[in-house]
């Protein structure tokens, strides 16, 4: 079994506080963002370079299709359905005391793919402002399992599954960046034997970034398609975005050129408990925002600062608890009420 990437951990870390960073910079508190700010929500591709890899590297060690999708299922709904029926529920509770009725429940025969995470890439309501890329995670997932499965072994076969995954990130051009992790995993010991060449790949996130930034590319629903982007004239910007992102994840996985920051141990816990840091913080920001705020009367700067500095914490905190009792315990506890084989096999259906 390959062994913790310590720095997959920690950027996985640096991603969340990104996002973080981007849902107080943009709580409508203040109007001095700086231009590069707006990019701070693009840490969520490199979480899908992330997953990307991690795909790959599971599908190795998993003896089937089903037991590799078993254990996303594992990975995912634990933590996801009991948030969303709180979120449901807190939500009602409001809409009995003259709120808003949530969505999801406005309809309710959309309401069990509300659950099952299909918005937005099937038009139902959502339930939390980030399932739009657990959305495309389960997706990912599928077009995964269907390749391996299928293989490479003929025409039809790749197209069976090349297809759909062409259709996929034409459609929702952020989902392009799951592409770079998974080419990486799948390229890793001949990037490793050209490590020296990718020490400075990191710099390839100076031109990601800015790059992405300039295609305008904000929505993660049906808005805007890769046809979108050439019609625009954009495709040259995510081409470079795409090189930029690829150069600078291979460097991070087999060359990165100080791995020390992203080995700290609060680093570390962070990505550990990350996949909860990004579903609970959003929930805490907004009570930080609503609740707190207008007691201290604050506004502006001092009230981005205040959200920022109570915020996080108590993000921390609260995904602490959750990646204990929801990750971890109700994820053992329904892990052991199934099987799974033991068998290792690659992608490709070899045994290892």
């Amino acid at each position: 079994m390959t062994p913790r990437n310590t720095a997959i951990q920690g950027l996985r870390a640096a991603c969340v506080l990104a996002v973080f960073a981007y849902h107080v910079i943009h709580a409508k508190l203040w109007d001095g963002a700086p231009p590069l700010a707006d990019g701070l929500r693009y840490g969520v591709e490199v979480f899908f370079m992330i997953s990307g890899y991690v795909i790959v590297l599971s599908l190795r060690r998993h003896a089937s299709v089903g037991a590799f999708l078993r254990d996303r299922a594992l990975r995912i709904f634990p933590l996801w359905l009991p948030l969303a029926l709180a979120m449901l529920a807190a939500g009602y509770v409001g809409y009995l005391h003259g709120g808003k009725l949530p969505p999801a429940l406005a309809e309710p025969w959309t309401l069990p793919l509300s659950l099952l995470i299909a918005a937005p890439v099937l038009p139902v309501p959502g339930i939390h402002p980030a399932q739009w890329s657990l959305s495309y995670e389960l997706c990912f997932y599928g077009i995964a399992a269907l390749a391996w499965r299928l293989g490479s072994s003929s025409t039809w076969r790749i197209a069976a599954w090349g297809l759909p995954a062409l259709l996929f990130v034409g459609l929702f051009p952020r989902a392009l960046f799951f592409v770079p992790g998974a080419m990486v995993a799948l390229a890793e010991p001949w990037l490793r034997l050209h490590a020296k060449a990718l020490r400075w790949g990191v710099l390839g996130l100076l031109v990601a970034w800015p790059a992405w930034l300039a295609t305008g590319v904000d929505a993660a629903g049906w808005d805007r398609s890769l046809l979108g982007f050439a019609r625009d004239g954009d495709l040259p910007l995510a081409v470079a975005a795409f090189a930029g992102a690829l150069a600078f994840f291979a460097s991070i996985v087999v060359a990165p050129p100080d791995r020390g920051w992203l080995e700290r141990p609060a680093l570390q816990w962070l990505g550990k408990v990350s996949y909860s840091f990004y579903l609970v913080h959003p929930i805490v920001l907004a009570g930080v925002k609503h609740g707190l705020l207008p007691v201290l009367q604050l506004e502006g700067g001092p009230a981005a600062l205040v959200m920022a500095a109570v915020g996080l914490p108590l993000s921390c905190l609260a995904s602490w608890a959750t990646w204990a009792l929801l990750e971890v315990r109700l994820r053992r506890w329904l892990a052991h009420r199934s099987t799974a084989p033991a068998l290792h096999l690659d992608p490709l259906g070899s045994k290892q």
